[in-house]
């Protein structure tokens, strides 16, 4: 089974290729996970969770989370206002204890100060396995929390982070509004696509790791018609040389979500047009077979998360 979040509500298909059934209509998805048996969706309309993937209610949580990372003993949300919640069920419901203070921090003046009315997000979270607790914000760069306090984790990647993802060995990548980036010791980041023939191809969304090589799909702007291309290369390259492939869809889109479901590849795209996001738009799944790509079943709109 495959769980979609997408602009316009989640969905579930049974397999990449067949028709999705719609299971919840709760606005814009922003991320979806699985906690054990269980999935948890951040969206428009708060926080839900389903046993199943298909019968989902709203829990009585924060009313803006825009990410969510679910583990096996720990699920974190991330909510606008710069905030870091630490769920758990309760005997009398679903606890919410802040993860130290993110918003307070002396950085914080600078994102309000940047980010669309004033609010800046915690849009994508991950667990360092030496560095804890991974935030990172739109806008404002990467932080980490050490049990106390926030810190900056790092120099030099893009404010606008999109998604993080910890490699195999401690280093992060970071999918940012402009560029991907890696750290490898959380002091200094360096840019990976820096390929002249991918130069237009900037804006990242979300990167996975499959069969030891880090895919990423990037919308390409420029003199060029608006589309996307998929990025892989080895994970262990930190010169990032990497293959470029053209997205199989029928109109323009890219890669903005993953999954591997039943050993394969899976993304789900958003449309662009030369005007630039078309996210309300039908957007197909994408599926890497063998050597090549393929189209997949199409969603409603823009398919911002996927979970098996």
């Amino acid at each position: 089974m495959l769980v979609c979040g997408t602009h316009r509500g989640l969905y579930r298909l049974d397999g990449p290729n067949d028709d999705p059934t719609r299971t919840a209509a709760c606005g814009r998805v922003y991320e979806v996970a699985r906690s054990g048996d269980a999935r948890l969706a951040a969206t428009a309309e708060g926080l839900f969770r389903s046993p199943d993937g298909e019968d989902w209610r709203r829990l009585d949580g924060p009313d803006d989370p825009v990410s969510v990372l679910a583990g096996p003993e720990t699920v974190l949300l991330g909510t606008r206002g710069a905030g870091v919640l630490r769920a758990r069920s309760a005997a009398d419901g679903w606890r919410f204890d802040p993860v130290g203070d993110l918003d307070a921090h002396p950085h914080g003046d600078r994102w309000r100060d940047r980010a669309p009315g004033g609010a800046p997000s915690v849009r994508t979270l991950a667990v360092h396995p030496d560095d804890g607790v991974l935030a990172g914000l739109e806008p404002g760069g990467v932080y980490a929390f050490d049990g106390d306090f926030w810190r900056r984790y790092g120099e030099g990647v893009h404010d606008d982070v999109h998604d993080l993802r910890v490699l195999d060995g401690g280093s992060v990548v970071a999918a940012t509004g402009n560029g991907l980036y890696r750290t490898d010791d959380g002091d200094r980041w360096f840019r990976l696509d820096t390929d002249f023939r991918d130069f237009w191809a900037n804006y990242f969304r979300e990167v996975v790791v499959h069969d030891g090589r880090l895919y990423a799909g990037a919308n390409r702007w420029g003199p060029e018609a608006p589309g996307g291309v998929t990025l892989s290369a080895a994970a262990d390259d930190p010169a990032f040389d990497a293959a470029a492939d053209p997205v199989p869809a029928a109109d323009p889109a890219f890669a903005i979500s993953w999954a591997v479901v039943d050993g394969a590849l899976v993304g789900g795209t958003m449309r662009v047009d030369a005007d630039g996001f078309v996210p309300e738009a039908s957007a197909p799944l994408i599926r890497r077979e063998g050597d090549a790509w393929t189209r997949g079943a199409e969603l409603p709109a823009g398919v911002t998360s996927l979970a098996t």
